[in-house]
């Protein structure tokens, strides 16, 4: 990640790993010398979990870091002795990883539903934030017209949840508790790469295809799903495609999931009746013939089918990809001889309850057996996991929303709004175009090019495209071929 495109060309990334410890629950207990204070369960650390990141350090030569953060009381940070005299943690609590990034001493409660709210300010005025909380959190904010945003990020913790369960917010409190850690590559005073690990309660987790299990050796993970930023074809950045390319060829995933894949800029309810805008961004630029978007979106299906070696593709239905149904549905074809035949022929297609879109591209050539296109009344999980929802539409008619999502889906990765965020078990993916198009110009933008990896073990990962690269260089975890599988 970075904020500004300076170079200052260090040798190699600074890797840090970054969690909270929650306060710890102490009890009285009477002995012969009289009282002592012991720790209880509450607060106390997942021990797999704290072997599994020391393990990833020593891996990787990265530092791990410990925000102490509060417990029941807002003033109460007593860590578990077993925590409280490590060199790892970070009484001041706060840190300047590089001029771009550090870690914030803000006090956010632990019980708090979102700990993004009311904190975006702050973010804004303070470059990217990393603030301790025991949930996950990854919220972008709008940084200029042009540059990427700012983010806010949760930790997520390594110890055990402490909360009063007699209170309604304890209770939910330690049903939305995470273990997990920020993994931040500092490539030099301004760049950064970052993503979030998950971990299970018996601390194995996974970071780029790599599974840390306590002081085992780290093993090999299965990708069962990469869910790519949304494609727009015809949009998309070649940056970001090779990127994407990249972790196809590095990681086989058994699944690929591809929202807004259609860009539609041929059809366009958008730009219709805009006479200079239609002359400028479509017709001068050669975007205006439906058969050639068509074309093109063959061609590149068919080359993701190639990259995949038979594997699964997911077409999600998606509102772009609908831009056509609004085109047929308008009759707009009366008005555009261009595409009026190609159109007809369409029209009768939907009208039989096909895909307009997918009886497009068979008119092109023969779809790939690998590729599905889903309908708007399917559901498509994965481990648990939600892939069917675009996330544009929310309940009961109403429009898409993070509340929405997690209210329909429970988990899911989502896509449509081109802002990464993860709230809870709800994720979503950036996108894969260009992040300034001509409709967003002078727009304070918060897209980034974001997809999200699905492991075999349930956990979810948002990996980042940051000027073609997703992950530091010279900081990448060791071959495949070393590992236990």
């Amino acid at each position: 990640m970075v904020n500004g495109k300076e170079d200052s060309n260090l040798s190699s990334p600074k890797i840090y790993v970054i969690t909270t410890a929650q306060a710890s629950e102490f009890r009285t207990v009477k002995n012969e010398g009289g009282e002592e204070m012991i720790p209880t369960e509450k607060g106390k650390p997942n021990y797999a979990f704290l072997e599994s990141l020391e393990k990833y350090c020593e891996t990787r030569n990265a530092e791990l870091i410990i925000l102490p953060t509060t417990g029941k009381n807002a003033t109460q940070i007593e860590l578990h002795p077993d925590l409280s005299w490590r060199k790892e943690v970070l009484w001041k609590r706060k840190k300047r990883l590089n001029s771009n990034i550090y870690i914030s001493d803000m006090f956010v409660p632990p019980q708090n539903v979102d700990p993004a709210s009311g904190r975006g300010r702050f973010v804004a005025r303070d470059q990217t934030l990393i603030m301790a909380h025991p949930k996950q959190r990854f919220k972008a904010f709008p940084n200029s017209n042009f540059d990427l945003p700012k983010i806010l990020l949760g930790t997520g913790a390594v110890t055990l949840p402490n909360y009063n369960e007699m209170n309604h917010r304890g209770d939910a409190a330690k049903r939305d508790h995470v273990y997990g850690a920020i993994v931040v590559e500092v490539i030099d005073d301004k760049r950064f790469h970052f993503r979030n690990i998950r971990a299970l309660a018996n601390g194995k987790f996974v970071d780029l295809g790599v599974e840390f299990n306590r002081g085992r050796k780290p093993g090999k993970a299965h990708l069962e799903a990469l869910v790519l930023g949304d494609a727009h074809t015809g949009d998309t950045d070649p940056n970001v495609r090779k990127a994407n390319y990249e972790m196809i060829e590095e990681y086989h995933p058994r699944r690929l999931v591809l929202h807004d894949f259609f860009n539609g800029h041929s059809v366009n309810h958008h730009d219709w009746g805009k006479l200079v805008t239609m002359v400028q961004e479509v017709y001068m630029k050669g975007r205006a013939e439906l058969k050639i978007e068509l074309e093109q979106d063959y061609e590149e299906l068919c080359s993701l089918a190639k990259a995949m070696k038979g594997k699964e593709i997911i077409i999600v239905a998606s509102n772009h990809n609908e831009f056509l149904d609004k085109y047929l549905e308008a009759v707009r074809l009366k008005d555009d001889p261009l595409n009026a035949y190609l159109a007809a022929q369409l029209m009768a297609k939907m009208m039989e309850g096909k895909n307009p879109v997918e009886e497009g591209l068979k008119s092109v050539g023969k779809i790939p057996k690998n590729v599905t296109f889903l309908r708007r009344d399917e559901d498509y999980k994965v481990l648990g996991w939600q892939l069917a929802s675009h996330g544009d539409r929310g309940m009961a008619g109403g429009r898409g929303s993070m509340t929405a999502r997690e209210f329909a889906n429970g988990k899911s990765i989502t896509g449509h709004s081109h802002v990464p965020e993860i709230l809870r078990d709800t994720f979503v993916v950036g996108t894969s175009t260009y992040l300034n198009l001509p409709y967003t110009k002078g727009s304070p933008s918060a897209w980034m090019n974001t997809d999200a990896m699905l492991w075999d073990i349930g956990t979810v990962q948002l990996v980042n495209v940051i000027y073609g690269d997703w992950r530091s260089k010279s900081g990448i975890i060791p071959q495949h071929k070393d590992y236990v599988v």
